[in-house]
């Protein structure tokens, strides 16, 4: 899965600077109030799957202990480069979901955003990595993450959709062409990419993003079978809002059974 980030993440933060990490941490930040007992010491946090650091340097100034890791190699490279510029004390490492219990640490909170657990299309690496998190997390610890909505992939999908972004060196074209395998339940989106300066072309790639989606029961069905309990569901960034069916992203908040 690294190769389908290393080329992309050049121009992650180009694709989403509009994206509202600020208004996405505040929303976070709800939901571990409303699930995590009051603590004497600041709580401890891990991003799992925090590409460039976005959403904990936000959550850092919100008064976090935070830490992050990535598969992606680049990833962590640019959000090594951005803690430093911005007086973040947060570490990062390196690993995926399955290699995660290389961290050698426990967490008052793990957290993995923007649909990441999708992307772990086999049952066994899905699996795998609910363990290496519930070892990552305090005995009373939670752990929060958003998946795609199978009721709004299959009725909503967009088989092709082209965005165009700008910054003060060039021009940044995404075209993402998504095909779906129903039976597999795998949306699988191409991403080709150019990037032009002065109206030149100078630098095109094509990753593959095979992600999975979910239908509500059975995603519950999962988690509560594999030592978790569901404490919390809402649309994303709906905090406490009513489940649509057919709403694209869905956040859980989970619990170690019995805690």
């Amino acid at each position: 899965m690294s190769s389908q980030f290393n080329q992309y993440a050049e121009f992650y933060n180009l694709l989403y600077r509009e994206k509202n990490y600020i208004d996405e941490a505040e929303y976070i930040t709800k939901i571990i109030k409303k699930l995590l007992a009051p603590k004497s010491s600041p709580v401890t946090l891990l991003d799992l799957a925090c590409g460039t650091g976005k959403h904990i340097f936000h959550l850092e100034k919100m008064g976090f202990l935070v830490e992050g890791s990535d598969i992606s190699s680049n990833m962590i490279t640019v959000a090594r480069e951005s803690a430093k510029s911005n007086g973040s004390k947060a570490a990062f490492y390196n690993y995926s979901f399955q290699d995660s219990h290389k961290i050698e640490k426990k967490y008052d909170v793990v957290i993995s955003m923007f649909s990441a657990m999708d992307y772990l299309t086999s049952m066994d690496d899905f699996l795998r990595t609910l363990k290496n998190i519930s070892n990552l997390l305090t005995e009373d610890g939670i752990f929060i993450f958003d998946y795609w909505n199978g009721n709004a992939v299959t009725r909503h999908y967009d088989p092709v959709k082209v965005i165009r972004k700008s910054d003060s060196n060039g021009e940044l074209l995404r075209i993402s062409e998504t095909n779906l395998d129903i039976v597999q339940q795998i949306a699988t989106v191409k991403f080709s990419c150019m990037y032009f300066v002065d109206g030149k072309r100078i630098h095109d790639f094509t990753e593959l993003h095979p992600m999975r989606y979910y239908f509500f029961q059975e995603m519950y069905n999962i988690l509560n079978s594999n030592g978790f309990d569901v404490v919390y569901t809402s649309p994303f960034m709906k905090f406490d809002g009513p489940i649509d069916p057919y709403e694209w992203n869905i956040s859980v908040g989970l619990k170690k059974k019995g805690k």
